[in-house]
């Protein structure tokens, strides 16, 4: 039986997926990455920003350490900015997913990827 992923992990992998559907350098292997990312350490107690690990089998991508230039702008329910999604890549390989909100109240959870619009 096909081993399944957390349902914190399916959030994770939707937001990723939802980023890196920019077309960007490297974005073929990082693409590919997140079919086997797992959840690292979280930011914070209630933080949705978290670490993550990707086996060191699966091909790295060419590509710097550091932020990606794809930023997901999030949109509340009005449509207005509510935060954005980075994502933080070392050694060619996912390891950051990082939600800067805007406001006074941190998010708990990631947002629903139909809010997330890729710059």
């Amino acid at each position: 039986m096909p081993r399944r992923p957390p349902p914190a992990a399916l959030g994770y992998r939707q937001a990723l997926t939802a980023l890196l559907a920019a077309d960007l350098p490297g974005v073929r292997e990082l693409r590919a990455q997140v079919a086997e990312v797992s959840l690292g350490r979280p930011w914070g107690a209630e933080s949705p920003s978290t670490d993550l690990t990707v086996p060191s089998w699966v091909p790295a991508a060419p590509v710097a350490d550091g932020v990606l230039p794809a930023v997901g702008t999030v949109r509340g329910d009005f449509g207005e900015p509510a935060g954005e999604l980075l994502v933080w890549v070392s050694d060619g390989r996912l390891s950051a997913l990082e939600y800067a909100w805007y406001g006074d109240t941190a998010p708990t959870r990631l947002p629903d990827p139909a809010r997330i619009r890729v710059l």
